[in-house]
């Protein structure tokens, strides 16, 4: 294992010490020294990437400085971006697996062996950076699943572990109107959060970590008992300043029909399906209109012919994946997000179109039910209830909406300001409080060889 940690690693810091001595010869004020274990990192890619790459400048933003541990393949974008950022705080070092192992990637089940060697391979890195390096403490922050161990807490170090996530569900009556074999995807979900409990890579995990961050509630109850007073319930996500700064409600020209937005991969579970019934249900309610769906996945197909039965076809678009720059202008050409889905521990999506002044329309499973309030949208209780019944509250929500325009205006004006709500430099602050104090060369305690 120590000998695939040595491998493809761009490790300066390591290597000469005294480079790290000279670029912290100038006085700094800093607060601590974080390692960060990001095996997803890289900007503008949204989802987990970019929650590794805002929890890296985000923490250097409120005066620490960090080291990130991910992978090589992230190099090149977050280089091209680095240029902006202060390089004397914030260091990133790079590891991969050989070649020949990067294949178990492509496949469904291979990737969690591949992620599992990697993270111990990261470890192997940092006990070389700690010889270096003088940490106040090491933090795993991707990939964001219970159901993977990290070697960190091994380190010596205070050991932060998450936010992390992985326990929501679909709930059991939601599952009806799944394939087979998405329902056998389902089971083997819950055998799966079943058994960290008593996985003993977890356990020792949990033992050695002295905070653990679960997004929810129902991550929560994974943990094993002997470990819940160390849990904390925080979201993942959250948006930076810059993103807040640019983003706004624009300027939506004013349209007969309801213009309904939604964005994501096309699962089963993402609940796309309860969204295209609810708005076949708003013809019955003689409220007019028209829904785009931005993505693909594998349930696109199904999605479609269900689409055709309900003879939607002059009321939907659909859209493959779009650029960041092309996905702005859908935010801002939409009145609402609907988000239907069923498990999402996050839901960077609904953060976005929050920024944007969208309200949004979604179930109070998982992440997005926590983010949206009755300021900046509506959320619809699909827990325990049958699909029929979820889909008469989505299109109950929407109807109420595309009626009253005014209504809608009042929670696009809300939306953008639940958004600046989850300024992710808040959410970093809330695990890394700040305490300034004034440090120099030696008081980083950078070893020299």
């Amino acid at each position: 294992m120590a000998r695939l940690a040595r491998f493809r690693v761009n490790d300066n810091i390591c290597q000469h010490p005294a480079l790290a001595a000279a670029i912290y010869s100038e006085l700094l004020i800093i607060m601590s020294r974080i390692l960060l274990s990001a095996y997803a990192c890289e900007p503008g890619k949204g989802s987990e990437p970019e929650v590794g790459w805002m929890w890296a400048t985000e923490l250097t933003a409120t005066g620490h400085a960090v080291w990130v541990i991910t992978r090589e393949a992230n190099r090149d974008a977050i280089e091209a971006r680095r240029g902006r950022a202060d390089k004397r705080v914030l260091h990133f070092v790079y590891c991969d697996l050989p070649r020949w192992l990067r294949k178990w990637k492509r496949g469904g089940t291979g990737v969690h062996w591949y992620y599992a060697l990697w993270q111990w391979c990261a470890y192997q890195v940092a006990r070389r950076l700690t010889r270096s390096v003088q940490f106040d403490c090491v933090q795993h922050v991707t990939f964001v699943g219970l159901r993977a161990p990290s070697f960190m807490g091994w380190l010596g170090l205070p050991f932060v572990l998450g936010p992390v996530s992985g326990g929501e569900c679909v709930p059991r009556q939601l599952r009806k109107g799944m394939s087979t074999a998405a329902k056998l995807r389902e089971w083997l979900r819950d055998v799966a959060n079943w058994t960290v409990r008593f996985d003993p890579m977890m356990r020792a995990s949990f033992r050695r970590a002295e905070r653990i961050l679960v997004t929810t509630e129902a991550s929560r109850r994974l943990i094993p008992e002997a470990f819940q007073e160390k849990c904390e319930v925080q979201l993942g996500v959250g948006l930076n300043r810059e993103y807040l700064g640019w983003t706004g409600p624009g300027s939506r020209s004013p349209a007969a029909a309801l213009r309904v937005l939604y964005v994501g991969r096309l699962l089963e579970w993402k609940g796309v399906d309860l969204a295209l019934r609810a708005v076949r249900a708003l013809r019955q309610r003689d409220v007019a209109a028209r829904f785009t769906i931005v993505g693909s996945g594998p349930a696109e197909n199904r999605l479609r012919r269900l689409a055709r039965e309900l003879e939607l076809e002059d009321e939907l678009r659909w859209l493959k994946w779009v650029s960041r720059s092309q996905l702005d202008e859908y935010y801002y050409q939409n009145d609402l997000l609907l988000f239907p889905s069923s498990r999402d521990s996050g839901g960077m999506v609904v953060l976005e179109a929050l920024a944007h002044g969208l309200p949004v329309v979604c179930t109070d499973c998982g992440g997005p039910g926590l983010i949206v309030n009755e300021r900046c949208g509506r959320v619809v209780q699909a827990t325990d209830r049958c699909p029929e019944v979820v889909v008469a509250g989505l299109a109950e929500a929407l109807g109420q909406l595309g009626r009253n325009r005014a209504l809608l205006a009042r929670l696009s004006r809300g939306a953008r300001a639940r958004a600046w709500e989850f300024d992710f430099q808040k959410v970093v602050t809330r695990v890394h409080p700040v305490e300034r104090e004034t440090s120099d060369a030696s008081s980083l305690q950078v070893k020299l060889a």
